[in-house]
């Protein structure tokens, strides 16, 4: 038969005093026996506490406000290479062209960019009618901010430009700032009027033009600030599922803002908490005045889209270099038709109208009006923050690269701020185009300059050319667009099984996003996705786990069989952080699973009485049968135990005393804290309490696997003055060995 070897440890106390011998192990194992089956093997290996490591291998930087203050300086140290890097870091466009390999780069960033400007092209003019402005103001804002996040951007992936949320937070914006503003003398408008393309005089064009941009510009100076604090660790806690949930919302959002549009509809304008509900409800009362024309001309360019998009592109993907750039052929098309047919004097089909040439002259936003937009462009900030941020993200990890939130919080800023003085209103990254990038293999940063080239010829020489365009086929070209975020919802199963916390932010995300409006969704999801945070360590599991017979591991014997007890000793692992959320919660769980010394004190109290257990009136078989004639428990006691009652259920009688009987072998807590990732005072100070309750019932606690903050904390807590240094061990192995040591010490004592 094959021989196996079986090692069985014998553990010595640590020497820290003893530099000739290695504290990890005393590394000489010599076979004992054989007895046919097993080699047994002996080893001696050393206890180790943690104090002995930290002596032996002394910590770098023990103090952490001078690790902190030497951090500072050296970022504060104006020296020649750091200035260098700093000018590199400020612009990454000029790494991109020193670093640019033309050979490996040129094909992807060119197809890639001429791809992208397809899709600028058609939804910066559907955005910019979205945005309560005109078509030029939508190629206005898909120019000048792609130059400038180019420069100052760091995502080869994002391409900036307009977005359906944002467009549609800013004709909010403008809506109201138009009908309420003073700066101009408004003619009276009726409630009926379309909002997408309200545009009664060139004043008021004019007007609402320069609140967008002045929002623009606000929410650009919000966050290069944020960038400029290094506040882009705020993207830390941005959950997948509230990302989801949130982008579905403000989709649902986007595709119904178009239905009217796409119809030829005139509903009143509709804001606040249920607008969404209110437009379908006005939708369908005036479903019997649908524009024919407008309903078949959109149908059929869905149709289209579609089919090429989900179908054709997805298909034969993997032969077309480039995908077919269906958007730009519809427009072609429909203005073609639209011109020829002249749909609009005989349908009534509304037309994009002129589109003027040439790029606008700079000029300085409308400043005058910035306590009446703060808020609102506080709000648009935070969504071109959370939407681009997650894109960049998400395309990075697709990609293996790496991005700096903080330079992008900068990037987002100067391309608000820059594009703010040429009539643009904000500008975002949008999921379609990141798409395209990503499909066609875009490299680098200057992609963008192809999209710019395209983008800039079309402002000086196609405008003209794209009168007649339908402005319904703009507006199915963005319910199109936003297909692929609606189409999220189809995950939800897939979420559901695999984390159900996710589902639920997810849920509650979309629902209030759709059910209220955008920052609502947007604070509410964020809510949720904290106090999911703090739920899950609010019930994280703590167990008691044992020592296997002749391992070295320790399991739980909730999920494993054949696993012996020592009811001696008991091992208690807590998987979350203590601190004041989840301190209470740790101390009942401990409680609850190995021993309360409150029970054992009451416990106590009745034996020096005579009765044998808590509430009892009537003795054990294996001591009496008679009741006592004791003076009853005292309240305080009796409480104690109907408080705990509930906490350990209904157990027969037999049952209880038996666990009653085990809890009062116990000897020694072990306290597992490897998994502790932070504690903060209230939990020191909770463990210092549960330290000494056990102490007065002369049950020892020893912890094991303390983080090095966890030491650093204890110490400042003065916990050490209740537990000592010794008493704290590096892993398990080491605590549960020298909890044995000191058994035995104790026992041969007695002896």
């Amino acid at each position: 038969m094959e021989e196996t070897e079986r090692e069985t440890t014998e553990y010595v106390p640590c020497s820290g005093n003893d530099e000739s011998t290695s504290l990890c192990e005393k590394a000489i194992q010599e076979e004992t026996a054989n007895d046919g089956h097993c080699k047994h093997l002996n080893s001696s290996k050393w206890i180790r506490t943690q104090k002995s490591i930290e002596d032996k291998y002394p910590y770098t930087c023990k103090d952490e406000s001078s690790c902190c203050s030497k951090h500072m300086r050296s970022v504060a140290l104006c020296t020649n290479t750091t200035g260098k890097d700093a000018v590199f870091k400020f612009l990454p466009i000029v790494n991109v062209i020193r670093k640019y390999k033309f050979r490996q780069y040129f094909v992807g960033d060119l197809l890639s960019g001429i791809s992208a400007a397809c899709l600028h092209f058609p939804q910066g003019m559907a955005f910019g009618i979205s945005s309560s402005l005109a078509p030029a103001y939508g190629l206005y804002t898909s120019f000048f901010p792609v130059i400038l996040y180019m420069i100052f951007g760091t995502s080869p992936h994002t391409s900036f430009g307009t977005n359906a949320v944002i467009a549609l937070s800013t004709a909010e914006l403008v809506s109201v700032e138009t009908f309420t503003g003073r700066s101009i003398a408004l003619p009276n408008i009726s409630s009926e009027t379309n909002t997408t393309y309200a545009l009664t005089t060139d004043e008021i064009l004019l007007y609402k033009a320069s609140v967008a941009a002045a929002s623009s510009f606000f929410a650009g100076i919000m966050l290069f600030l944020l960038g400029v604090f290094r506040l882009g660790i705020v993207t830390t806690y941005l959950s997948a599922s509230f990302i989801g949930g949130f982008t579905t919302g403000a989709a649902f959002h986007i595709f119904t803002s178009q239905i009217q549009t796409a119809l030829g509809l005139q509903i009143p304008l509709v804001k606040g908490i249920g607008k969404i509900v209110f437009t379908y409800i006005a939708i369908f009362e005036k479903i019997s005045s649908v524009n024919i024309a407008s309903f078949i001309m959109v149908l059929t360019c869905a149709i289209i889209l579609i089919l090429v998009k989900d179908v054709i592109n997805e298909k034969f993907r993997s032969k077309l270099k480039v995908p077919i750039p269906i958007d730009l052929i519809v427009i072609i098309f429909a203005t073609i038709v639209s011109h020829f047919g002249n749909v609009r004097d005989k349908f009534g089909v509304k037309i994009v109208g002129q589109i003027p040439t040439g790029i606008p002259v700079p000029s300085i936003p409308e400043l005058s009006i910035f306590s009446s937009i703060i808020g609102k462009s506080a709000e648009i900030a935070a969504l071109i923050f959370f939407i681009t941020i997650s894109l960049a993200k998400l395309m990075a990890v697709k990609h293996n690269y790496e991005i700096d939130d903080n330079q992008e919080l900068i990037a987002y800023g100067l391309a608000n701020i820059g594009s703010s003085f040429f009539g643009c209103f904000a500008s975002c990254g949008a999921p379609p185009r990141a798409m395209i990038l990503n499909d066609l293999n875009a490299k680098t940063t200057l992609n963008a300059v192809f999209s710019i080239l395209i983008i800039l010829f079309i402002l000086l020489f196609i405008g003209p050319l794209l009168t007649s365009l339908p402005v319904p086929v703009l507006a199915v070209i963005v319910m199109v667009a936003v297909k692929g975020l609606l189409a999220q919802i189809l995950d939800l199963p897939s979420i559901w099984r695999t984390n159900r916390y996710d589902f639920v932010t997810w849920v509650v995300t979309c629902s209030i996003t759709i059910l209220t409006d955008l920052p609502y969704g947007l604070l509410c999801g964020i809510i949720c996705s904290l106090f999911v945070v703090v739920l899950q360590s609010q019930i994280a599991r703590s167990y008691n786990v044992i020592k296997a017979s002749e391992e070295g591991i320790f399991l739980s014997p909730d999920k494993h069989t054949g696993l012996v007890d020592d009811p001696e000793i008991k091992i208690f692992r807590m998987n979350y952080s203590l601190y004041y959320a989840t301190s209470e919660l740790f101390q009942k769980k401990l409680y609850r699973k190995v021993a309360d010394p409150r029970m054992k004190i009451a416990t106590l109290h009745r034996s020096s009485l005579g009765e044998k257990a808590i509430g009892s009136k009537q003795g054990s078989d294996d001591l009496s049968n008679k009741k006592t004639n004791v003076d009853p428990v005292s309240p305080k006691f009796k409480n104690l135990y109907n408080t705990n009652a509930d906490r350990y259920g209904e157990f027969v009688k037999v049952e209880f005393e038996e666990d009653m009987r085990n809890r009062s072998m116990l000897r020694i807590i072990i306290l597992d804290c490897r998994y502790v990732n932070f504690m903060d005072i209230k939990g020191a100070n909770t463990l210092k309490s549960i330290v000494s309750e056990y102490k007065k019932v002369n049950i020892k606690m020893l912890l094991s696997g303390c983080p090095p903050f966890m030491i650093k904390m204890l110490e400042k807590s003065d916990c050490f003055n209740v537990i000592s240094r010794d008493e704290v061990f590096f892993d398990l192995e080491d605590s549960y060995a020298a909890a044995q040591m000191i058994l035995e010490k104790e026992n041969k004592a007695k002896e």
